[in-house]
């Protein structure tokens, strides 16, 4: 790179960058191949996946998993493609040899792409975060929103560092292919499509070693969701990656004559500069490493706990029973229309086990809960059933509530109690009133497809009806339903009231 800049005064070298990013902008910006796919494509996918299949349906905490998860799939495509391809085709042309021999100030190149890589990332972002506030009504905050857009646009730097080493590497050709091979799999395997509890456990394991899958947990505690490990991990593995594959690439480039920074390290000794070359690539591999070892761990220290409890063994069975292509039919429904009235003075239903609260600390979590009645239910009536409690953060997926078991038997495991059949069912009711936040209806059976049936409703301090109509509940096989439960996934503090639940 020419030393020509050094004779720029300040204000010809802030033109010299601002021209550059600009230049790159407007050329990304007419590249309809690579402008269309990396802006519009996360807000498809989530206004399929997010808003008709999850706020749409109720199910907010799927709303709130795909706002999160799509938009790490959005600030993925700048960085890769935007320094990957481009570099590969600039650098195989002869194009990166002309930008280097102009009289250009030091980094201007990369710069120039990672503010085109971090404008296209916003555009992305805005347009999730306003389709998730209007249209889905995903219940975040607007600081909740601000804090997720600057995640994102500062997690497209390792994205850049990847792409940037893909492009020193390989032909133009080759350079989408690979690209692809890394993009679409690592966004699986991140858990951003799908979440990691519904992936086989080898996926699990191995989600650390994808930086997708930090920035993703990231992206989920700021919206409230569920997570694993803790954030220093998630941002140590973060910066290792920036640095460790920009420090490749660097290499890479400089082996064969390209030097983006010019002749920056002119002053220092080589000794020392090698020195600190060196100490730069083994921090970054031990970032990278620290993040592998804590992304993935539950956030507390004592939730690896492997006890095979009965909520345990329900899951594995409801997982297994899935998995078999026999699984009986439930018995049928009761005609009775009313499940329970808690008029009088206890929990029972009119058929099948009562409602039973149900804490996590079997698969150890530090949930606790509570139920009672409480005088003044819905409508007048005598009583209702409240709930309280407080989730904790100790495992990866809490879920506390109460639950009803429809054709149930006392003393007997979860996962040899029975089945019940309401296809012949169009709707479940019942009256709520609470602390003003977001629950959700669980529906639990053998052919669930890893992810429960769910359905979310507001708790607001005045009575109101729910009502669930049951066709419109995703991944619920009514005609073999084993558990009905209400609770909550979000931690901290919580209290509703239920009443008068009917199934017709």
């Amino acid at each position: 790179m020419s030393t020509v800049y050094s004779q720029m005064n300040r204000s010809r070298l802030v033109a010299a960058y601002l021209g550059d990013i600009r230049f790159e902008i407007v050329k990304m910006t007419r590249t309809p191949a690579f402008a269309i796919p990396t802006v519009l494509f996360p807000v498809m996918f989530y206004l399929l996946f997010g808003v008709i299949l999850g706020a749409a349906r109720g199910n907010q905490q799927m709303a709130l998993y795909a706002l999160a998860g799509y938009g790490v799939f959005g600030t993925m495509a700048p960085g890769l493609f935007g320094f990957g391809v481009s570099l590969a085709f600039e650098r195989e042309q002869g194009l990166l040899t002309f930008k280097t021999a102009l009289p250009s100030p030091p980094g201007i190149y990369l710069l120039a792409r990672m503010a085109t890589a971090i404008v296209f990332v916003s555009v992305s972002m805005l347009m999730l975060i306003c389709m998730a506030a209007t249209i889905g009504h995903v219940p975040i905050s607007f600081g909740q929103a601000v804090q997720l857009f600057f995640v994102n646009v500062l997690g497209v730097l390792p994205f850049c560092a990847i792409g940037l080493f893909v492009g020193s590497l390989v032909s133009g050709q080759a350079a989408p292919a690979l690209v692809n091979l890394i993009y679409l799999p690592m966004a699986f395997l991140a858990g951003l499509w799908v979440p990691l509890q519904f992936l086989p456990k080898t996926v699990q394991q191995i989600a650390p070693l994808w930086p997708a899958h930090h920035l993703a947990q990231l992206a989920l505690g700021v919206v409230g969701a569920p997570t694993v490990g803790a954030p220093p991990n998630h941002v140590a593995a973060l910066a290792g990656v920036t640095v460790l594959f920009f420090f490749l690439a660097m290499r890479r480039l400089g082996s064969r004559g390209f030097r983006l920074f010019g002749n920056a390290g002119g002053g220092i000794p080589n000794p020392l500069r090698r020195a600190l070359t060196a100490g730069l690539f083994w921090i970054s591999i031990g970032l990278v490493i620290a993040g592998f070892i804590g992304g993935n761990a539950p956030r507390s220290a004592n939730a690896a706990a492997t006890s095979k409890d009965a909520t345990e063994k329900a899951a594995e069975s409801a997982a297994t029973e899935t998995a078999a292509s026999g699984a009986p039919v439930g018995v049928a429904a009761p005609a009775t229309v009313v499940i329970s009235e808690f008029e009088n003075g206890n929990e029972l239903t009119s058929y099948g086990l009562g409602w039973h609260s149900a804490d996590d600390k079997m698969r150890g979590g530090n949930s606790t809960i509570s139920q009672r009645l409480v005088e003044g239910g819905a409508q007048g009536s005598k009583s209702a059933l409240e709930i309280t409690g407080d989730v904790g953060t100790a495992i990866q997926y809490p879920f506390v509530g109460t639950s009803f078991v429809p054709n149930g038997s006392k003393d007997v495991p979860f996962e040899k109690q029975g089945l019940m059949d309401y296809s012949g069912k169009t709707t479940l009711s019942f009256y709520a009133r609470g602390d003003g936040k977001m629950y959700t209806v669980v529906f639990m059976g053998p052919s669930m497809d890893g992810m429960p049936g769910m359905y979310g409703f507001d708790a607001g301090a005045d009575w109101q009806e729910v009502r669930i109509p049951l066709r419109d509940v995703v991944n619920a096989d009514f005609k073999r339903l084993k558990l009905i439960s209400i609770g909550t996934m979000n931690p901290g503090p919580f209290r509703f009231q239920i009443d008068n639940v009917r199934i017709e």
